[in-house]
């Protein structure tokens, strides 16, 4: 093998290792960063998606431990049980449910919705799933 093959052989997998670490970081930077952004499930402390959100990339059996962020009046605001309005940017559909680890009652909310809490749901939501 000459020289120019190898060298372009190593720069062609530098390239492809370079792409796959910076995705894997774009991934893991995603999710409970303030922002509700393509692929993510936002949940807001007021009504018509305002003020701070929690946003998730995956389940959270357990929103105790979870605070809204941003720079508004409910940012530091523990999420459970605090939720008024949700976003769904995600291509799944979510479940939210008004207790921990899935329990209590539950709620679907589709791929694009965007909308208020009803009665049974506004500030008593406590976990979320996608629903796969």
């Amino acid at each position: 093998m000459n020289t120019r093959k190898v060298l372009r052989a190593a720069a062609t997998a530098s390239l492809v290792l370079s792409a796959v670490a910076v995705s894997a970081g774009s991934a893991s930077a995603a999710g409970k960063d303030g922002y509700v952004t393509s692929g993510e499930f936002g949940l807001f402390c007021f009504q018509n998606q305002s003020n701070s959100v929690f946003d998730l990339l995956v389940d959270d059996e357990n929103f105790n431990n979870d605070y809204f962020k941003g720079s508004q009046s409910c940012s530091g605001h523990t999420t459970n049980d605090w939720t008024e309005s949700y976003l769904n940017l995600d291509t799944f559909e979510w479940s939210v449910h008004t207790n921990a680890n899935g329990g209590g009652t539950d709620g679907f909310l589709p791929s694009g919705y965007r909308g208020n809490a009803s009665a049974t749901f506004k500030n008593t939501i406590s976990s979320a799933y996608y629903v796969v």
